[in-house]
């Protein structure tokens, strides 16, 4: 039972993001009512109206007296932003303050521990669509050099030349068995990533409520993807679509998608392309931290080492 304004609020923000990720929401598109999400939440209709205003002060939603609630036109831009970025900054630096750190310093400080040194990244998966997704993730939002590997290179007797050269073995966890045992072999560190929960728990709803479709590049992954929803309830309404067997612009106007990375480079204009916003990152905390956590060790590794041959 949900009974906090800001684990409401969390919700709420998930479902709006994933909604405009998934294309079932837009800038303007009403929301759920205080009235229907109350008993769903098992909460007082106004804890569920103080979580939407909760959203109000990102900017992600719109109350109109009156008229509803509804996804603010900003919406887009402001989704993907921290909430309440101001109060997460002041905090940060308050913690550096108190270790020593001052505020003025933490940004080149930071910038010393995520840029010092240049890691490489081999990204693999069985398949276009998954390795295109890691490595644009690791390379966007983590600064990592990135090449893609099908998991068969790992399997051939000659190590690649990728594996021999790279710093961080990724895969997710479908593959994390075989790229731990290489990771090991080969003196490597490895990360095998999961998907947001937010995301995952939004597609798990809307597979319920009737069909949700995917559109991808390669027809491995079409086959992939039913095993991966295989027990989700309404794992039946999943419409796999792949790009240049299949035709996207059947997908009925106003119904969920989601479009994968590879797949969205190859679908030229489409007119689903403009309702079905990209999601720019799908790695969980979990995930986000296992990587951030490499990443600094490697850099901070390499600044003591530098400042001991001084």
């Amino acid at each position: 039972m949900f009974n906090r304004r800001d684990d409401i609020a969390e919700i709420l923000r998930q479902r709006v993001v994933a909604g405009l990720h998934l294309g079932v929401l837009r800038p303007g598109s009403r929301l759920q009512s205080v009235r229907t999400l109350a008993p769903e939440f098992g909460a007082d209709p106004r804890v569920v109206l103080a979580g939407y205003r909760r959203l109000e002060e990102e900017g992600l939603v719109e109350l109109r007296p009156r008229s509803g609630i509804f996804v603010a036109e900003n919406a887009v831009s402001t989704g993907e932003m921290l909430p309440r970025m101001a109060e997460w900054v002041a905090e940060v630096l308050v913690q550096a303050l108190a270790r020593g750190v001052p505020a003025i310093e933490f940004p080149e400080r930071v910038r010393r521990c995520l840029q010092t040194v240049r890691l490489r990244a081999v990204c693999i998966e069985c398949n276009d669509d998954q390795m295109a997704s890691l490595c644009g993730e690791l390379a966007r939002d983590y600064g990592l050099e990135t090449s893609p590997m099908d998991i068969a290179q790992l399997r051939s007797a000659t190590v690649p030349d990728a594996v021999r050269d790279a710093d961080l073995l990724v895969t997710t966890a479908y593959h994390a068995a075989e790229v731990q045992h290489a990771a090991e072999l080969h003196g490597k560190s490895w990360v095998a990533v999961a998907l947001r929960p937010e995301l995952l728990a939004e597609v798990s709803r809307l597979l319920d409520q009737g069909p949700l479709y995917f559109v991808v590049k390669d027809p491995r992954f079409a086959e992939k993807l039913p095993g991966m929803f295989a027990s989700t309830p309404g794992a039946e309404n999943l419409r796999i679509l792949v790009v240049g067997r299949d035709d996207p612009s059947s997908i009925p106007a106003g119904a969920p998608a989601y479009v994968m990375s590879a797949a969205r480079e190859q679908l030229g204009h489409l007119p689903l392309l403009a309702r079905v916003v990209p999601a720019p990152r799908v790695f969980s905390p979990e995930s986000a931290r296992a990587l951030l956590g490499f990443i600094l060790k490697a850099n901070i590794a390499a600044i003591t080492a530098a400042e001991n041959q001084v």
